[in-house]
């Protein structure tokens, strides 16, 4: 495999990214012309389907049923007890201040020697956190958070395999996450902005926080519906400011720099005929059963 610094070079009209599910349907991206969707196709020419990590905790979310969200709270229950963690009540008052407290010590973790069976206790804790909030966030906080990763974080020689964003290109980062966008997906062990806004992380210490400046392969297919985000901008600067603005993260807020959101790589070729909430619809519950079969570049 290629390392970081002999990824072929993309030039040119950039292709089509097709990705095939297992029931069959086809998702066609069009991608933007940055240098950073180029460096990441490089990266995804070099993915094998067998890598793809495809577990139930960090494949679909937002699409669970009741049954699957109880299955995950006992893992996380059996993990964190494994780990000799103490795991409060995860319900509808405080499920996320709860799971924000369990997720303290996942970065510490990797602090330690490292212990392989210590290790993936803690990786299938961590991978149970976060696809609770996105299910919780549903039921609880009636969010519509509907995606899928194609998630090659946790294979070490490809996670390694990774590309610098410019800083001319820190901008295309955004917390909108909008239906039919394709998005680089996180990489580093700790916390970003977005994620320690949407789980309003005040337990979070500043050397857990990672503004987002490195990529691999590992990316997001949003499905979500839309939300009214003048006012959730508005509540993201807040709690920039209430967390201690650049003091805590290094970064004001409105510094491309601090990466707020996900960096678009592009969108659904047919976006615009998704404006009709039932067409959305219909396409989540298309998908709702599916996993990422393959992928090409057409």
């Amino acid at each position: 495999m290629a390392g970081a610094s002999t990824l072929p070079h993309i030039t040119g009209r950039l292709p089509t990214f097709e990705v095939l599910m297992s029931t069959g349907l086809r998702l066609r991206y069009r991608l933007n012309d940055t240098q950073t969707a180029r460096t990441w196709l490089a990266l995804m020419a070099q993915m094998r389907p067998e890598w793809l990590v495809r577990g139930d905790l960090n494949h679909r979310h937002g699409f669970a049923q009741t049954a699957q969200i109880l299955d995950a709270l006992a893992r996380l229950q059996r993990t964190a007890r494994q780990l000799g963690l103490a795991l409060e009540p995860v319900d509808a008052s405080g499920w996320q201040t709860t799971l924000n407290r369990l997720h303290l010590n996942f970065p510490e973790f990797f602090r330690q020697r490292y212990v392989p069976e210590l290790y993936d206790t803690a990786h299938e804790m961590n991978l149970a956190i976060h696809w609770l909030e996105y299910e919780l966030g549903n039921v609880y906080s009636g969010r519509r958070q509907h995606l899928f990763n194609l998630d090659f974080n946790h294979l070490p020689e490809v996670y390694r395999l990774m590309g610098q964003i410019p800083a001319e290109e820190m901008h295309h980062f955004s917390p909108e996450l909008r239906f039919g966008n394709l998005h680089l997906h996180y990489v580093y062990v700790g916390r970003h902005f977005l994620e320690m806004f949407d789980a309003q992380d005040y337990l979070c210490p500043a050397d857990h926080f990672k503004a987002q400046h490195d990529f691999n392969a590992t990316c997001g297919l949003v499905f979500s519906e839309p939300e009214d985000w003048p006012a959730r901008d508005a509540a993201m600067r807040q709690f920039h400011a209430r967390r201690g603005g650049w003091r805590f993260f290094g970064y004001e807020y409105d510094d491309p720099r601090l990466a707020r959101g996900f960096f678009k790589l592009g969108e659904l070729h047919d976006t615009a005929e998704y404006a009709d909430p039932d067409r959305r619809e219909a396409l989540r519950s298309a998908l709702s059963g599916a996993d990422v079969l393959s992928w090409n570049l057409v």
